[in-house]
């Protein structure tokens, strides 16, 4: 059967124009910023909403230990790699309400395309195609008063608890000659379990025109818990000791520090 082909690829600079269209519509209200107005006496009971994208430095530990099969070798079935997951492509959209002229709760719904380096936590290679996670976030926000003379620059801070039911990924796993053939590549498709994560945010937001905010932040974020599936290898067809799949369980965690830009509308 034809495994579903990943996203196309896409260059650096291709990334970067990507994202800097999502900028484009803030850099033109910046330049038609509203001189004469500043943020309410207090904001309790308004409503948020916003778009935001941005660049990730983010990476995946890669674990697989309890090697079972003729293709697994104990003791020495355990294996452990970090790769780099570089970013593709990003899109948030959130819903924030003041409980209070500076406390924030809201929602965050992301999606996050990542291309990840290849690695090896065995002998193989494992080189996953581009592959997209959602990600549903609950923040707590803190938002201080305008600190600048004009009244529009309020800078903010929060904690996030995010949760990803699912990671879906196709590859190939590249391994080396052994007695029965020459280098083999095998195709590989991963389905690995939801889990959580933990994240702390920092930024500012700064007032364009009457109910509308440009937003700047970063936020650093990691797995509670990590990812887990079974990677299985094909077994040798008629080779004494390898007709079976061998199987080894893998768990991934995700970290990474996370830049934002967006637009926020209040109503």
């Amino acid at each position: 059967m034809a495994r579903p082909q990943g996203l196309p690829p896409m260059t650096k600079l291709l990334r970067i124009v990507a994202l800097a269209g999502l900028a484009a519509p803030g850099l033109v209200s910046c330049s038609m910023i509203h001189k004469d107005i500043a943020w309410p006496e207090d904001m309790t009971g308004k409503n948020l909403i916003g778009v935001s994208s941005g660049w990730a430095f983010a990476e995946a530990t890669v674990s697989l230990e309890n090697g079972e099969g003729g293709l697994a070798t104990p003791p020495n079935d355990v294996g452990k790699s970090t790769t780099d997951l570089d970013p593709v492509f990003g899109m948030g959209v959130k819903y924030f309400r003041y409980l209070t002229n500076n406390f924030l709760l809201g929602a965050i719904v992301e999606h996050r395309i990542f291309d990840p380096e290849p690695t090896s936590p065995l002998s193989a290679v494992v080189d996953l195609d581009d592959f997209g996670t959602t990600h549903l976030v609950l923040e707590a926000r803190y938002q201080l008063d305008p600190i600048d003379e004009a009244n529009r620059l309020r800078p903010f801070a929060g904690v996030q608890v995010g949760f990803v039911p699912e990671v879906k990924a196709d590859g190939v796993a590249r391994y080396g000659a052994n007695p029965f053939s020459g280098p083999v590549t095998e195709e590989i498709s991963l389905e690995g379990s939801e889990f959580f994560t933990l994240g702390f945010v920092a930024g500012a937001s700064y007032l364009i025109q009457e109910g509308l905010t440009a937003d700047f932040g970063a936020f650093y974020e990691y797995a509670l818990n990590p990812t887990k599936d079974q990677l299985v290898l094909d077994p040798y067809p008629g080779v004494p000791g390898f007709e079976e799949p061998s199987t080894y369980d893998g768990e991934l965690f995700e970290s990474g520090i996370y830049l934002t830009f967006g637009l926020t509308w209040t109503f």
